[in-house]
């Protein structure tokens, strides 16, 4: 195969391949995965996943681990399992469900098991598929955990006993070595993105949302409600030193016009967000909060319009209310991601919220004076999630200059690659341009050929009609001298004459290519005629001689005289004779 044809098939697969891998959805699919990277993703997770969730069950044995829920979820190390509390004996009666014991908060007795005895009740409260169903997920941990086993398991018991109404409560939570285990509620209707998608929450995540049947769109009151709640949790997350990270739609499920965050958990584990292939791309987003307030805009974006971005920014925003759009504007523009995001106290005092969501805020403060957040996390805690932001955005600066290093070898590829196919095609042109002069110089060369073909022709043709004409007027001449030596100008004059025409058609007209046979009978046919050329001019000469000597010197003179004989010939003027009689 040509170079040429491989290096332009290289190149256009790795267009692809960049097309493919910046749609965060097929991204995170395994069959991506795999095709770029085969060592990494070649092992079943599934049954390290069943092992390990095995492994932290067993420890309390308070749950029974049922079927898997298959792959329900975009992240490849992340498994969905049936679980179903166990009956519990009297000597365990009053173990909660959560590792830590000093946990004793209202939601920890709600999913307590009361170890009654009671084998009816416990079947029957395990039967309602409906709002009791709990899902566990086990996840490994990511390339950003920077927190050691000790102090993780500390800040898992706070999220385990937080507090808030926009976020969800988790009803277990254990880690090991590989990764960590989570139990929680599982909502029938899915996540937000199961509604604007309108899928099924339990089919798999390729089937739901890569080519989803139909796509349905927020009001604009619903998008400025959710849109305020989400604010309100990242700020009190942030207020209390934790990032969230992971604001995506399917991370939102909705119960009663009242958001609640999923996987509060994931940024001490150190996963990578949805969105990062996207904000990797641009060095001003790389702090925690920077980061939140980017992946909200998604979100708002997400819930107005009704299909999410398939790029990093929105190049035209329209269909949506002019306060909507600056709003999106000033998150999601080129300009924005360059020069830098707002924060979430800006974005919360927007006037989109204010137009949009006056009333239900009111109501909102109303009942956040009622209800108490809770979020405790000690000191060193606090230091170790501090440490772990710290490393995660200088790991996200360092990718995010690789990227722009990348971008820029690329550029200078195509280039490089532009000026060489530049450099082959001017060199093709010259080739083209040399070949088309030597045909043009080949077709004058045979069309001067020819033309000198035509000429001599006539040439010839003019010449023989004046050597003609010459000749009668030399006959005329020699009617007026004596016989004898009439008889012999006569016949000198003709010989030379021939002779002359002859080979001055010889000079000009180029002899042809005849075959060999030709040749030798042409060549044997040349001979007797110079021959008896030689002969005849012999005896002209000698009669020349004995009756006109000036004649003989100059036939002896050579071409010169020959050429004047031609001319004199030519310029003879008939008139100038006379008539003399012979005394004989």
């Amino acid at each position: 195969m040509r170079p040429e044809f491989i290096a332009e098939r290289r190149q256009a697969l790795q267009i692809y391949i960049n097309t493919v891998l910046m749609n965060p959805i097929l991204a995170s699919s395994l069959p991506a995965k795999r095709f770029v990277d085969p060592d990494s993703y070649s092992q079943s997770f599934h049954d390290q996943a069943v092992q390990n969730a095995l492994l932290c069950l067993r420890s309390e044995g308070l749950w029974s681990l049922g079927a898997t829920l298959g792959t329900i979820g975009w992240r490849l190390r992340k498994h969905y399992f049936k679980v179903t509390p166990k009956q519990p004996d009297s000597k365990s009666c009053n173990k909660t469900l959560v590792k830590s014991g000093s946990q004793t908060h209202a939601n920890l007795k709600q999913h307590s098991v009361a170890g009654n005895g009671n084998k009816s009740d416990h079947s029957s409260d395990t039967s309602q598929s409906g709002a009791n169903e709990l899902v566990l997920e086990w996840l490994e941990y990511g390339p950003d955990k920077y927190i050691d086993d000790k102090e993780l398991g500390g800040i898992l018991k706070s999220l385990v006993s937080m507090q808030h109404p926009n976020i969800e409560s988790m009803q277990y939570a254990a880690h090991n070595e590989n990764g960590c285990l989570v139990i929680r509620k599982f909502h029938k209707h899915g996540t937000l993105k199961d509604i604007l998608c309108m899928a099924t929450p339990k089919n798999p995540f390729l089937s739901k949302y890569g080519n989803p049947k139909g796509r349905t769109a927020l009001s604009m009151k619903q998008v400025a409600i959710y849109g305020r709640q989400i604010l309100d949790v990242l700020i009190f997350l942030h207020s209390k030193g934790y990032p969230y990270g992971h604001l995506h739609s399917g991370n939102i499920v909705i119960v009663d016009d009242c958001v609640k965050l999923l996987d509060v958990e994931n940024y001490i584990l150190g996963v990578p967000s949805f969105y990062r292939p996207f904000f990797v791309q641009h060095g001003k987003i790389y702090k925690s909060e920077a980061i939140d307030v980017y992946c909200f805009g998604h979100i708002l974006f997400e819930m107005a319009m009704g299909y999410p971005m398939q790029e990093s920014v929105a190049r035209q925003i329209t269909d949506c209310p002019e306060v909507l759009k600056n709003l999106l504007e000033s998150i999601l523009s080129k300009e924005a991601c360059k020069s830098g995001l707002p924060s979430l106290d800006q974005l919360s005092n927007h006037n989109f919220f204010k137009e949009y969501s006056a009333c239900e805020t009111s109501k909102g403060l109303a009942n956040d004076e009622a209800t108490r957040y809770h979020l405790k996390l000690s000191l060193n805690a606090k230091e170790a999630i501090k440490l772990a932001i710290q490393k995660t955005e200088n790991r996200l600066r360092d990718e995010q200059k690789s990227v722009k290093n990348q971008k820029r070898i690329v550029r200078v590829q195509e280039l490089m690659s532009s000026e060489e196919e530049k450099r082959k095609i001017k060199h093709k042109a010259k080739q083209e341009h040399k070949q088309s002069k030597l045909k043009q110089q080949g077709s004058l060369q045979n069309s001067n050929g020819k033309v000198a073909l035509t000429t001599v022709s006539h040439c010839g043709g003019s010449i023989t009609e004046s050597s003609e004409a010459s000749s009668r007027s030399l006959n005329r001449m020699n009617s007026v001298i004596t016989n004898n030596a009439s008889q012999d100008i006569k016949c000198t004059y003709n010989t030379d004459l021939c002779f002359q025409i002859s080979s001055y058609y010889s000079i000009l007209a180029p002899p042809l290519t005849p075959s060999a046979h030709q040749r030798g009978n042409e060549f044997e046919s040349h001979q007797q005629h110079k021959t008896s050329l030689k002969q005849t001019s012999s005896v002209a000469s000698v009669d020349r001689q004995s009756s006109s000597p000036n004649i003989a010197s100059e036939a002896d003179s050579g071409e010169p005289v020959r050429s004047a004989l031609l001319e004199s010939i030519c310029k003879f003027n008939r008139g100038s004779l006379r008539k003399i009689r012979s005394n004989d």
